[in-house]
């Protein structure tokens, strides 16, 4: 039963997940910096410290009981991750919201959650469960590619004019998929910060000694995460807003619909995270290895819909759709095999 509870709450986390871009697509007279920026400073620290601030009893005090080690090892690593978000950023902007989340959740679902398994679960590799979850792992990983594909085979065929007519049109295709890539390396430093905090520093349970129960505990760790990924998130956008002279952009026409816009973004931003952590959490040993697989393959399937039905995939040639299609299927398939895998460990 908590295998399926902790399911359903990290599908509930990439439901967010998959969807907290979406209004960027109608951000309007905003550059890339003006928009990211705006979502970087809410998301990274508005939303989540603001919320943790008001839910965690003796939020500052649960640091004083954790090691240096632990906190530099945290903030470095979700340094990175702000980092990969603002190159996914960038992405998604080139190659659109379907490809994008291929190739940047993909990426991350491989490093992300292969990483924190060998780190806390290295005993179950050789168990019919832990096999299994690689299977699973793998399993997914194959449906990321074949999204990854799909996506490339739309490209193909959208800029060639091959499909129903459409005019061609120039792309920085090659530049996208690399600046995706890395963006996922980078970006896998989010769960394994999460897993070195709770799993290694036990900011958690530090937290719960503190009165907190554990869904709120879990923000104490969360917290100190956003806080990394808002150092480089955050000044990345100032570095370019100043570079590029584009500050006042949000004194344009239409600001503060793009600010209201950055602002949902983040608050969705936040409940994916929040979300996932409570999934992590309530499916064990295995939440950050198995978790991370589910909440990254879920997010990718959304987001490939999205992009579907916001007509990313118009003019595209039926081949590409039937590519894309499989792959979604075999997503589904990987996140079924983990699923077993985590209920035999269990």
């Amino acid at each position: 039963m908590d295998t399926m509870i902790g399911i359903a709450w990290t599908m509930l986390g990439a439901l967010f997940l998959g969807t907290f871009a979406l209004p960027s697509k109608y951000v309007k007279n905003y550059a890339w910096e003006n928009t990211w920026g705006a979502f970087f400073l809410f998301a990274m620290l508005v939303v989540p410290v603001g919320v943790a601030m008001l839910a965690v009893n003796g939020l500052w005090d649960t640091y004083a009981d954790v090691s240096w080690a632990v906190i530099l090892g945290v903030l470095g690593l979700s340094f990175l991750w702000g980092c990969g978000f603002c190159c996914w950023g960038y992405g998604l902007s080139m190659v659109g919201l379907s490809l994008g989340y291929s190739l940047t959740m993909g990426t991350m679902a491989l490093v992300g959650s292969m990483v924190p398994f060998f780190l806390g679960s290295a005993d179950m590799i050789a168990t019919v469960g832990g096999m299994t979850v690689i299977g699973g792992i793998l399993v997914c990983i194959l449906g990321v590619a074949v999204n990854g594909y799909a996506g490339m085979q739309r490209e193909k065929s959208q800029v060639g004019g091959e499909a129903e007519g459409e005019p061609k049109k120039k792309t920085r295709m090659a530049l996208g998929l690399m600046v995706c890539v890395l963006a996922g390396v980078l970006s896998s430093g989010l769960n394994i910060a999460f897993h070195i905090g709770n799993n290694i520093g036990k900011i958690a349970e530090i937290s719960e000694g503190l009165g907190n129960p554990a869904w709120v505990a879990g923000l104490s760790t969360w917290t100190l995460i956003f806080l990394g990924g808002m150092i480089s998130s955050v000044g990345f956008s100032l570095l370019m807003l100043t570079k590029n002279k584009t500050w006042k952009g949000f004194a344009g026409v239409g600001s503060g619909r793009n600010l209201l816009l950055a602002f949902l973004m983040a608050a969705a931003h936040f409940a994916c995270i929040f979300f996932y952590g409570i999934g992590g959490w309530t499916l064990g040993v295995l939440g950050t290895s198995v978790g991370f697989a589910i909440f990254q393959s879920g997010s990718l399937l959304i987001g490939n819909g999205l992009g579907f039905f916001t007509g990313e995939w118009k003019g595209a040639s039926t081949a590409s759709k039937r590519w894309l299609f499989a792959g979604l299927a075999v997503l589904i398939l990987g996140v079924v095999i983990v699923s077993y895998g985590n209920a035999i460990s269990s």
